[in-house]
């Protein structure tokens, strides 16, 4: 029986090594697909529509969160809510 064959398919597979990653095109595919996200998207759309608009800014957490919540006016917390009505 000839075996030449077989002998030969195992050399060619006992040379496999795995590709070495490209750290540059994995770096640049997981930010394509991450900028692609319904996430990156909805928020791109956010800071596109409204750039001064004091409740995106707090959602998002943006830099001038502080001054925004001071223009906001506004409180989520129930019991300064009520402390504030008490004083007024």
């Amino acid at each position: 029986m000839d075996e030449s064959f077989q002998l030969r398919a195992r050399r060619l597979l006992g040379r496999r090594q795995p590709a070495p990653l490209d750290f540059s095109v994995l770096a640049a595919s997981l930010e394509s697909h991450q900028a692609a996200s319904p996430a990156a998207r909805a928020q791109a759309r956010c800071a596109a529509a409204a750039p001064g608009d004091p409740l995106t800014e707090i959602l998002l957490c943006g830099p001038a969160w502080q001054s925004a919540a001071t223009a906001q006016q506004g409180c989520f917390n129930r019991a300064e809510v009520k402390r504030r009505r008490n004083m007024a």
